[in-house]
């Protein structure tokens, strides 16, 4: 039997499991079908979880399949709007955007040529796009706040972050629907040829040989042959992966750029910025602040238009961040408020550093409430209750 990681989310959000649950030592921590009480969540909570690969990828991939409504394949399983708007009223956030890194992870799996994949991928973003248009800051709070916590399939979390942010940023700088909807494809396709080496990447400290820098350097140009030979045409899509690490576009000046240009220079930076905000290995990741302001400013502390428009999208507190005020409390940054400067934040601890019993909502425009600080994860020992505090924006 070969053990695969297996998220602590399926065990706290399910009643019970259709096979045996695991710590590392594959010493069995939950049988097959035992009940899952509260008690038996608490301590699972405590281990690094892992499951029969096979079993357990085939009942993600399932679980996947009932969330997202999937196209292609012999019997397509087809979902109304009713029926999906139904099905995620019984998943809070972080579930259903778990359940669309599974998708994708799933999409991305066994990218052929006769296209399955791809359509399953346009799927996810389909999915995505409903989510983050009904709830903006609370997705990019949950997938920054993910990215820096774990690097559990840190590639599929890394894409679904990218289309979102890089999604908004479009919208602000004015551009066609269309060429939105190239982009986010890009954007959760840019690493199909490198995700796993990617997800392997993201867990370890040690530097890369040469090899695995060869793989990486071609990993843009791999990306674009597999979308081509599964049948993508969309030039911008195509030149968005092709294009979205060469830092000789990045540079270039916007006046005469092609579409398929522009969404890369866009991509690239949002990409960086995402890894910026993200745990690699032993790196923590950086503050809010520090990503904000290395991604979007320039040497003069000036931004371009790129800069603006991701300012523009989450702030110069992204969602998902921590930061302390001047009331002395540590918080987590939940929304984007009536200035760049000035977020809506869920205090979590008080003056004193002691976690509150129950979360409250700051407008950080009030002086009282001000952002004192961004705060690197490192200076938050206790972490909060991620879903208490998005519920602060219901």
């Amino acid at each position: 039997m070969k053990l695969a990681p297996f998220p602590i989310q399926f065990v706290l959000s399910h009643p019970s499991l259709p096979f045996d649950v695991f710590n590392v030592q594959g010493h069995l921590l939950l049988a097959a079908g035992q009940p899952i009480d509260a008690q038996t969540r608490q301590q699972l909570s405590r281990w690094a979880l892992y499951a029969d690969a096979t079993l357990s990828q085939a009942w993600r991939r399932e679980l996947a399949n009932r969330a997202v409504a999937r196209q292609g394949g012999d019997e397509p399983e087809e979902f109304d709007e009713d029926e999906l708007r139904q099905r995620a009223r019984r998943l809070n956030l972080s579930q259903q955007w778990m359940l669309l890194v599974l998708a994708l992870e799933s999409a991305l799996r066994e990218p052929q040529p006769d296209g399955a994949w791809v359509r399953e991928a346009l799927a996810v973003r389909q999915r995505a796009r409903r989510l983050a248009e009904a709830l903006p800051d609370a997705s990019t709070c949950h997938l920054v706040h993910v990215g820096g916590t774990t690097t559990h399939l840190y590639s599929c979390h890394q894409a679904l972050r990218s289309m979102v942010v890089a999604g908004a940023c479009a919208r602000a700088l004015g551009w066609s629907e269309a060429q939105v909807a190239s982009l986010e494809c890009a954007a959760l396709t840019m690493n199909v040829a490198l995700r796993p080496l990617q997800d392997m990447l993201a867990q370890r400290d040690a530097g890369l040989s040469a090899g695995l820098r060869w793989q990486v350097a071609q990993h843009p140009r791999e990306a674009a042959k597999l979308l081509a030979a599964a049948g993508v045409a969309d030039p911008v899509w195509l030149g968005a992966v092709l294009l979205h690490h060469d830092a000789a576009v990045g540079a270039l000046p916007p006046a005469g750029l092609t579409p398929a240009q522009q969404a890369a220079q866009l991509l690239r930076r949002v990409d960086i910025f995402g890894a910026k905000l993200s745990r690699r290995g032993r790196r923590a990741p950086l503050s809010g602040l520090r990503a904000v302001r290395e991604t979007c400013l320039g040497p003069d502390g000036q931004s371009d238009a790129i800069g603006a428009a991701l300012l523009q999208a989450v702030g110069l507190y992204p969602p998902g961040s921590f930061v302390r005020l001047a009331s002395g409390e540590a918080a987590l940054v939940l929304a984007r408020g009536s200035r760049v400067n000035a977020p809506r934040v869920g205090a979590f601890t008080g003056a004193d550093g002691a976690l509150l019993a129950l979360p409250r909502l700051r407008d950080t425009a009030q002086p009282a409430f001000a952002v004192k600080a961004a705060l690197d994860a490192a200076q938050v020992p206790e972490r909060p209750d991620h879903e208490q505090l998005l519920a602060l924006l219901r």
